[in-house]
């Protein structure tokens, strides 16, 4: 995909991610994890992952899992506030505490899926799920964890690989596509009801990671063009053929949040690292970073007062929770009980989701 440093990043089975050897990263000083962490092998290319498949190759139904840590749960019933956290590999969404400094066990699960990527929460509290496998979208009803399904709809445009929405229920929804079912991935714009009536296209835009849509409605596609570099599309009311933002300096291409100050919170994927832009409609200002990440992800949500980011460690199999500010990005701790690392740990949200 990539040239690194000491490494060639190559992407396998033209994947929404990619496994990269030789890849060294540094460990923050501060906080520290009370789940049990398991060595970062990314660096010394050990880490085989179960990476996505083209959306034709991707079967419409939900991986086997063992049924261990779902039996134990109540599948409903969670009220407060906490974490959601997927597997690539996984059939369930768990639910955690919002605190979860104890590492212990999810609170609550829905199910099943089949092959997430970037989860979300909406500004209600509802569960967004862009799945894969099914290539639908599953919604969850909140404000609570773990709510009933309020309803899905196929994607027709391609293969989900995330999603953002200030009211899933009742308004429109991004659906960030990694490919379209003629090639090059982009925006389908949808509604619960009415299931999705465009793809928002752009030459900027060819394997499509995050989408991020404000409270306004306007829409920014996180990606990689032809040529394997990592891109920002901005659509001004989530229409039109969108604008490639100016300023805009991912190393790889990641998850997008948006934080209580209407900045862009990114993340690029591969160094690892979280990027805080302004603007970007469409010329970007740095805010903050590069702030190096604890462990490597590719999506992650802030929490509803932009305090935290939590995101999904897919080589140690941990959820790692930071404490964040535009210009500071500091490692707290991590949790992994009830996950599996050979799973691939890659979607993590908040709720409630963060106050933009």
């Amino acid at each position: 995909m990539r040239l690194l440093s000491t490494a060639l990043c190559t992407t396998v089975a033209v994947a929404l991610l990619a496994g990269c050897s030789g890849m060294s990263q540094t460990t923050p000083s501060v906080g520290s994890s009370s789940a049990a962490k398991t060595q970062n092998n990314y660096s010394q290319g050990k880490h085989v992952p179960h990476w996505q498949y083209p959306a034709s190759l991707i079967p419409k139904i939900a991986p086997l899992r063992s049924l261990q840590v779902i039996g134990r749960l109540a599948h409903h019933g969670a009220n407060s506030g906490g974490i959601y956290a997927s597997e690539f590999s996984g059939s369930s969404i768990y639910g955690y505490q919002h605190k979860n400094t104890g590492n212990n066990p999810p609170t609550c699960s829905v199910g099943p899926v089949s092959y997430p990527n970037g989860i979300a929460v909406d500004g209600k509290g509802n569960l967004v799920d862009p799945d894969g496998g099914s290539r639908s979208v599953i919604i969850w009803s909140g404000p609570g964890m773990c709510g009933s399904e309020a309803g899905s709809f196929s994607d027709a445009y391609g293969q989900p690989s995330d999603a953002s929405s200030a009211d899933a229920v009742n308004g429109n929804i991004a659906v960030g596509n990694i490919f379209g079912t003629s090639g090059a991935g982009g925006i389908a714009t949808c509604t619960l009801s009415g299931g999705c009536t465009s793809f928002l296209t752009n030459s900027n835009m060819y394997e499509v990671a995050g989408v991020a849509m404000d409270n306004s409605g306007n829409c920014w596609a996180d990606a990689i063009n032809s040529a394997g570099t990592a891109t920002l599309t901005y659509f001004a009311g989530c229409t039109g053929s969108g604008q490639a933002t100016t300023g805009f300096s991912n190393t790889y291409y990641g998850g997008i949040d948006i934080d209580k100050n209407g900045n862009l919170v990114t993340i690029s994927a591969f160094t690892p690292a979280v990027y805080v832009y302004s603007g970007c409609n469409p010329a970007c200002t740095l805010v903050g970073g590069p702030f190096a990440m604890q462990g490597d992800a590719v999506f992650g949500h802030l929490n509803k007062q932009s305090m935290t980011l939590a995101v999904g460690d897919y080589v140690s199999g941990n959820i790692d929770v930071y404490y964040y500010s535009p210009s500071a990005l500091t490692y707290w701790y991590s949790f992994n009980n009830g996950l599996t690392a050979s799973y691939d740990v890659e979607g993590a949200a908040y709720n409630p989701r963060s106050d933009q």
